[in-house]
């Protein structure tokens, strides 16, 4: 052999062994891209439904994932089944309900969630506006599975028309302060512009709230609180959907409405899928913490959850928390195992439990929080907590800052006459501006 032979021998090896693992990479990516199958295009309920528009939602290019599903996940995307339009044509501004439904190839509905346009939730009263120029645009229908796994189509053509609502009711809304299921909804109408003078008046006397198509509260306010807690009927899910409609009404008897749709996570759902632990939860009445003469805070908590099988009380641990002394490091809490006198807290059904805090004689605690421990009849861990609080002091001349401001004072002067209170908090104050009761108000402030 000359000395040449060795060289070509390895420079030949080593060209057949890159060929050799060039073929390997790319069977294994073949393979991935075979083992993936495209996501199904949506499919048209063809169902006729009376005064509606069924169309079929009309697919982009390619079906457009917010999160594609990797070889590792095999997550698949959720499929729409039909996107249902209220009305064939709407004013400029005007809502039309866009309701969607879609299902999960594997099974798995229980993680669909979906926005439309700048709303969430299954049901939307969309509102569309026409530009100067006549055009407007329809959004997209974005619907989530499990591990946010999207499809998206756009919403079927429907005609706005070149005209206005003269008249428009807004639904503001938030979780109530110190509770899980509480909502708090205000109703603002809301009046068009003429360029000819002032629109009719409108001064409504009368609220009819409509809560997912079933209950219904008259208030005279245009402020209603009502719970939204989940359909024990109705399997668990990672969302609730709700759909919520005011329809205000004058002397005359004229009438506006307005919708707002919620999509609400439901943390118990999400506490069992990604933990394994089902909730115990607990509501306090009152919601806020009173203190009697004596210097005693006596609440009632309503203990429950929604699991399928009871869940039994193990353990109750109750921790102290203490106040510092100024300029000192926090102490430690102060824990113990107590007895709530329960053991058992059935299937969709309510347990009163009453606690107290004597502030008075355990001067250094702020607060005691009950942390609860149990497993249900089919063996799952059960946790949950609530917390009895000392109310932070009266106002006095001493601990206050008097208020100088005309305009606020006038507005305390008249919550203290509408609540029937001695006291007010910002809180009322902001939740009687929001109903307007401020607004007769006339006020001058003083100075330049």
């Amino acid at each position: 052999m000359t000395p040449t032979q060795p060289s070509r021998w390895l420079r030949r090896r080593t060209f057949m062994l890159g060929l050799g693992i060039a073929a390997l990479v790319a069977g294994v990516l073949r393979s991935n891209e075979t083992d993936t199958p495209p996501a199904p295009a949506p499919v048209l309920d063809s169902t006729p439904m009376r005064a509606e528009v069924r169309a079929a939602a009309v697919l982009p290019s390619r079906t457009e994932h917010a999160r594609r599903p990797t070889a590792a996940s095999r997550v698949p995307a959720p499929i729409i089944d039909a996107v249902t339009v209220e009305k064939r044509e709407v004013c400029s501004g005007e809502d039309n309900l866009i309701s969607v439904r879609a299902h999960s190839p594997d099974g798995d509905d229980t993680h669909l969630h979906a926005t439309i346009g700048a709303g969430s939730g299954m049901r939307v009263p969309l509102r569309v506006w026409r530009m100067a120029d006549g055009t407007y645009e329809l959004p997209t229908v974005t619907v989530f599975g499990k591990d946010n796994i999207a499809t998206q189509v756009r919403v079927p053509r429907y005609t706005v028309k070149d005209c206005e609502p003269e008249r428009q009711v807004d639904i503001f809304s938030r979780r109530a302060p110190n509770t899980e299921e509480e909502f708090e909804f205000l109703a603002r109408i809301l009046e068009r512009p003429r360029a000819g003078g002032a629109p009719t008046p409108f001064a409504p006397v009368r609220f009819v709230w409509t809560f997912d198509d079933r209950h219904t509260v008259t208030t005279s306010a245009p402020r209603v609180t009502h719970s939204l807690r989940p359909d024990p009927l109705r399997p668990a899910a990672l969302y609730s959907q709700h759909l919520v409609k005011v329809e205000a009404f004058d002397a005359s008897g004229r009438k506006v409405a307005g919708r707002s749709s919620l999509q609400l996570l439901d943390t118990t759902f999400e506490n069992f899928a990604k933990k394994g632990i089902v909730t115990v939860l607990a509501v306090g009445s009152p919601r806020f913490p009173v203190e009697d003469a004596q210097g005693v805070v006596r609440q009632t908590f309503q203990l429950s959850h929604r699991w399928k099988r009871p869940v039994r009380l193990e353990r109750v641990t109750a921790l102290r928390s203490l106040v510092p002394e100024a300029e000192a490091p926090p102490l430690p809490e102060d824990t113990a195992e107590v007895s709530l006198g329960v053991d058992l807290l059935p299937v969709g059904q309510d347990v009163e439990v009453p606690v107290t805090l004597d502030t008075r004689a355990e001067a250094s605690v702020t607060h005691v929080t009950y942390l609860l421990e149990g497993t249900t009849e089919d063996g799952h861990p059960a946790r949950g907590t609530f917390s009895i609080m000392r109310p932070p002091p009266r106002p006095t001349r001493e601990n206050s800052t008097p208020v100088l401001d005309p305009v606020l004072l006038a507005k305390v002067k008249r919550a203290r006459e509408l609540l029937g209170q001695p006291f007010v908090t910002d809180e009322d104050l902001w939740r009687l501006e929001r109903e307007g009761r401020f607004s007769d108000l006339k006020v001058q402030r003083e100075g330049p």
